[in-house]
């Protein structure tokens, strides 16, 4: 696909030029009509009307030392004079703040529509610049640099991330999930800090651009997940490669908690099977919708990535490896115990 709106495109430039010699132009014009109105008022209905060319006696005589108006004139013509300059006053005053309260809005509306096209076409440079070698030139998913293995890292498709995340119940404003993604970084993953706050190379505006692009090519589909590609893998498997680089190879905790202690965390009886469904539907939902902390980063949606059957094998792992240990939730305590420390001793047993 091809970029939507490039600011190397010559056609738009000689457009945006346009419009802007339309402005000029419009105001100009303006400009001289209330000139050219307020001339004819002073010389119709104002001062103007009564001078006299060619006497220039008047003019000599110092200002402060003239003769002024008789008590007639100004109860008579400097009264109506007063009076029609107020009359045309107002009328110009009601005439020109409904057409300006008509037209105003439309203005606004257009200088903020091309204020919009130049952010997204200065993301879209940014983007090429910066994001395109993971993610892809046209935002449609690529591959990282491995940091944990040789095999390529997948990185998502951008073009598709409001409707990945439509109806989320963790990410309610897609705007700034991924504004708050760029800043700062994705943390387990080859994603980096991009924000200038978090040691990045770039600034809030130059982010806000390339979010403003990123949603402005958005294609709202979603592949189906291939539920077939994950048959035959152990639960053990699908931890490995989807969950161990944040939460341990031996769930111990990492970049997220840890999980091998996350049933008693969470309320658990480790003797009592009956109350381990409360703890299940809390994973598999976060594994559905992912987790946003604002703080310390997010944890990405599985559900275009796993199929339900596969969330339920690594939940079933999960449980399998459960060991005594941690404060519930909600109380203060570390929240990644190893399972060593949580291990009991030979004299506990």
């Amino acid at each position: 696909m091809d970029y939507l709106l490039l600011a190397t495109e010559a056609t738009e430039a000689a457009t945006d030029a346009a419009e802007g010699g339309t402005d000029f132009t419009v105001v100009l014009v303006i400009l001289v009509a209330g000139l050219v109105a307020f001339g004819l008022a002073w010389f119709i209905v104002g001062p103007g009307r009564d001078r006299k060319t060619g006497d220039k006696r008047e003019g000599d005589i110092p200002l402060a030392m003239r003769p002024y108006h008789s008590d007639e004139e100004l109860e008579t013509v400097g009264m109506e004079r007063a009076m029609a300059w107020g009359v045309a006053l107002s009328l110009f005053a009601g005439v020109f703040l409904a057409a300006y309260w008509l037209i105003e809005p439309a203005r606004i509306n257009d200088k903020v529509d091309g204020y919009y096209e130049q952010d997204v076409n200065a993301g879209a440079v940014l983007f090429v610049d910066n994001c395109a070698s993971c993610h892809g030139t046209n935002a449609g998913g690529g591959a990282a640099p491995n940091p944990y293995g040789e095999a390529p890292w997948p990185a998502p498709a951008l073009d598709n991330i409001a409707a990945r995340y439509e109806g989320s119940e963790i990410v309610t404003d897609v705007e700034e999930f991924v504004t708050q993604t760029i800043k700062q970084g994705r943390a387990g993953t080859p994603m980096p800090a991009w924000g200038s706050a978090y040691n990045g190379p770039l600034n809030d505006f130059q982010i806000n651009q390339i979010t403003r692009y990123v949603l402005s090519i958005q294609t709202g589909e979603v592949p189906e997940v291939d539920a077939a590609a994950f048959t035959g893998q152990s639960g053990m498997e699908l931890y490995a490669n989807n969950c161990a680089r944040c939460h341990g190879d031996e769930l111990q905790g990492q970049v997220g908690p840890a999980l091998n202690t996350i049933y008693s965390r969470y309320g658990a009886d480790l003797d009592d099977p009956s109350t381990f469904q409360p703890v299940r539907d809390t994973i598999l939902g976060t594994l559905i919708n992912g987790r946003n902390v604002p703080t310390v980063g997010q944890m990405p949606s599985f559900a275009e990535v796993l199929p339900e059957e596969a969330m339920e094998s690594i939940i079933d792992y999960i449980e399998s490896q459960q060991v005594p240990g941690g404060p519930p939730y909600g109380q203060v305590g570390p929240a990644t115990d190893t399972a060593e420390a949580a291990m009991p001793t030979e004299d506990e047993e």
